[in-house]
């Protein structure tokens, strides 16, 4: 039946009405979304605090190159934490335990690990993962990485990176010690001799590279630097043509020193190189404490190391600080910030230090007894350094454990540590990374240098 024509006209009008209504109504939401522009089509939008050791320029990173690509995935706002060190993060969850303010996920390390779990700030990261999704997460990363985040038979943490200290060191520095080192030989003889009644050891030659260097190197060497001017310290930028602004001298020889959480660590360090065993700490009487104190007090007495070692103390960051101005010819520095100190080929990458390709790495020297016995030391050590793991937390009051499970997982993928490492340090894009990534828990590249990065 076909409508007659009256009937046609007010169809049409409907029709008409409608279609007016219907157009409101969509300018109407236009108008609400550019009102509240937080994409309501995706929809929650998840606030997600995440507490990281690191510095501001390091954060600022993160935030653009790594946790930008999880937001924009996932619809996720992030505020990124700072701390400045371990033990400012372990008071931080301390007070996120007794005043909650939604901290989704930390960034801890294995020295604090069972500590955090027995003052319940922390709870197991596998809560946020079911069975399966838990174990082709772990299939992932290295066993022996995984490993470390484990506590009475559960994964509490998750990976993050493996950091080692190695001896950074400036190549124009080292080839000085070793041309000029004999012109000194007399006064460092005399030194050493009130120590141990001989001097130095019978037919000492200073190495030619910290590769095979002991405690008896590192003196030598370390008086050369600071009893000769150093063209190749940070004057050498500014030295003028007519010599007006002379290089000068000053201690080149530094490590975390005072009373802190970074000198403990580097002394700890200083006395297992010394042959220090477990058996042994805590006795006074142990003769590695004994040689790794007695070398401390003759750099200290005859100012082999720089001021703040005998007033407030040096942490790891100012001796970091310190190699980036070139004030520096050798010291005990872990891969990943050795790399910030290179530089990087990014753009997006802070400066290195000035001159960087006089920039090298060794092993730490072993350690040496400054006692000797008939003429070589009495006692010898090792070239050692301890293993520092990184891990990810989840606070014990984190508003969606699921979530901060995610994200560690993410974080962890083999192409953002690669990146990380392009933009930080020496490795170039483009390259696979496998020898010079630093924060590798995952198969298919190292955890990080034990000598040359």
């Amino acid at each position: 039946m076909v409508p007659s024509r009256p009937m046609r006209r007010i169809l049409s009008r409907f029709l008409v009405d409608g279609l007016v209504v219907l157009g409101i109504l969509v300018n109407v939401g236009f108008l609400l979304i550019n009102l509240r522009p937080e994409r309501p089509h995706l929809g929650r939008h998840t606030k997600a605090r995440v507490l990281l050791r690191a510095s501001e320029p390091r954060i600022k990173w993160m935030r653009e190159n790594q946790f930008a690509e999880f937001a924009i995935a996932k619809d996720v706002d992030f505020e990124l934490v700072a701390a400045r060190t371990f033990e400012e993060v372990h008071q931080k969850l301390l007070e996120e335990k007794q005043h909650p303010t939604g901290l989704l996920l930390a960034d801890v390390d294995d020295e604090h690990a069972e500590e955090l779990k027995d003052g319940g700030l922390v709870r197991p990261i596998a809560d946020g993962a079911d069975a399966a999704e838990l174990r082709q997460t772990l299939g992932e990363l290295m066993p022996e990485a995984t490993a470390r985040g484990v506590v009475d038979g559960k994964q509490w943490y998750l990976p993050k990176r493996a950091l080692v200290n190695v001896a950074v060191y400036l190549r124009p520095a080292i080839e000085d010690a070793y041309l000029h080192w004999e012109e000194d030989r007399k006064h460092i003889d005399a030194a050493l001799k009130e120590a141990n009644g001989v001097g130095l050891p019978k037919d000492f030659r200073l190495r030619r590279t910290p590769d095979g260097w002991d405690s008896f190197d590192l003196f030598v060497a370390a008086w050369t630097w600071a009893h000769h001017p150093a063209r190749w310290a940070e004057a050498s930028r500014r030295i003028s043509a007519d010599n007006s602004v002379a290089p000068g001298t000053a201690p080149r020889v530094a490590w975390p020193c005072g009373d802190s959480e970074d000198g403990a660590a580097e002394l700890l360090n200083a006395l297992y190189r010394h042959g220090m065993t477990e058996e042994q700490l805590g006795r006074f009487d142990a003769l590695p404490l004994l040689d790794a104190l007695q070398w401390q007090a003759l750099f200290r007495k005859h100012g082999l190391l720089p001021a703040q070692c005998e007033s407030g103390g040096l942490e790891q960051r100012d001796v970091n600080g310190l190699f980036h101005e070139r004030k520096l010819a050798w010291a005990p520095i872990d891969q990943a910030d050795s790399l910030w100190l290179h530089g990087s080929a990014r753009r997006d990458a802070e400066a290195g230090i000035p001159g960087a390709g006089d920039l090298s790495w060794a092993t730490l020297p072993q350690g040496a007894s400054v006692e000797l016995s008939f003429g070589q030391p009495a006692r010898k050590g090792r070239s050692f350094a301890f293993e520092e793991v990184h891990l990810w937390a989840v606070p014990v009051r984190s508003p969606d454990p699921r979530l901060a499970f995610q994200i560690a997982r993410f974080l962890s993928q083999r192409g953002l540590q690669q990146r990380e490492t392009e933009a930080e340090g020496m490795l170039r894009p483009g390259t696979t990374g496998t020898r010079s990534t630093s924060s590798c828990g995952r198969r298919s590249c190292t955890d990080g240098p034990r000598t040359r990065p």
